[in-house]
């Protein structure tokens, strides 16, 4: 699809049907949102604060949690439970097939002030979560960024350690249909 078009459709869904999203899918979700697409070089398809590349997704769904590792685009299982309706304070969150949790590795951001590691952070993640966002648009699925979230509680679930913040989360699925 064309870009003009995807941002022409582009909108936040807070409404999912209950179908799962195909696995090959959910790996091209994850090269628009992060993946490298300069190898060569290790540039990303989003771009971050002075190069630091600091954005980690992880990816909640009925299986568990997974950490999505853009060099060999693949997102190994890091934890075996399904913690969709805790990762949102509006229920609506939990109710999609995947939801992506935005962490942001502010060691890598060591030359940034605290203050500008979190400014920082957000931008980047908002940056990510638009890429999602029109590929989602391109392909029929849905999504919302949400800020809404309580970060302390995912960081202490998914075992973060202290150099690591959660920024936002994003649910992915496909909308429900109009009744």
């Amino acid at each position: 699809m064309p870009l003009l078009e995807a941002l022409s459709l582009r909108r936040s869904i807070r409404l999912f049907d209950d179908k799962s999203i195909e696995e090959g899918d959910l790996s091209t979700l994850l090269w628009c949102a992060f993946g490298l697409n300069r190898p060569a070089t290790g540039g990303h398809t989003a771009p971050s604060w002075h190069g630091s590349m600091e954005t980690v997704i992880y990816v909640a769904d009925g299986q568990g949690v997974r950490q999505f590792d853009p060099m060999i685009q693949a997102a190994p299982i890091v934890l075996a439970e399904d913690i969709r309706m805790r990762t949102g304070a509006e229920p609506f969150v939990g109710t999609a097939p995947v939801v992506l949790i935005y962490v942001a590795d502010r060691a890598r951001m060591y030359k940034a002030s605290a203050e500008e590691q979190i400014q920082a952070a957000h931008v980047d993640t908002a940056i990510v979560a638009q890429n999602v966002y029109l590929y989602c648009a391109s392909v029929g699925l849905g999504t919302c960024l949400v800020s809404s979230v309580d970060k302390r509680g995912l960081a202490q679930l998914l075992k973060l350690p202290k150099s690591q913040i959660v920024t936002f989360v994003q649910p992915v699925g496909y909308p429900k249909p109009a009744v």
